[in-house]
């Protein structure tokens, strides 16, 4: 994604720490609906990122053609997917984890091991 944007002088990661957080994915929709007003753009900042509205001006300021569109929109709508798929096999884990309770509950009493690696550690050598 960020090379898409790059391609049309669009610098978005230079000012966010993540990409594909509620603001950048806010703007980056907006890139895909047509909108081409770096100031417009830089308005859908939130939180921290408010304070870096001038910076996101500047980063903003790049030509989008459909082509760059397309694939923005391709490869959220693949994120997306991915990430339904993720919560989808994370309920899967949660639900055959159930059996194991008390035994994940103990092993993540002990430092260094969280929740996720007490399943993996289930999950891998059993109980």
């Amino acid at each position: 994604m960020q090379k898409v944007l790059e391609g049309a002088n669009i610098k978005l990661a230079s000012v966010t720490t993540d990409i594909l957080g509620k603001s950048s994915r806010a703007m980056i929709e907006a890139i895909i609906n047509g909108e081409e007003d770096p100031a417009i753009l830089s308005e859908l900042a939130q939180k921290r990122l408010k304070n870096k509205k001038e910076e996101l001006k500047k980063a903003l300021n790049g030509l989008i053609g459909p082509h760059q569109r397309l694939m923005l929109k391709t490869q959220l709508a693949h994120i997306d997917f991915l990430d339904e798929q993720i919560a989808l096999l994370d309920e899967e884990i949660k639900r055959r984890m159930l059996p194991f309770e008390e035994d994940l509950e103990r092993l993540d009493t002990i430092p260094g091991v969280g929740r996720r690696t007490a399943k993996h550690i289930i999950a891998e050598i059993g109980t």
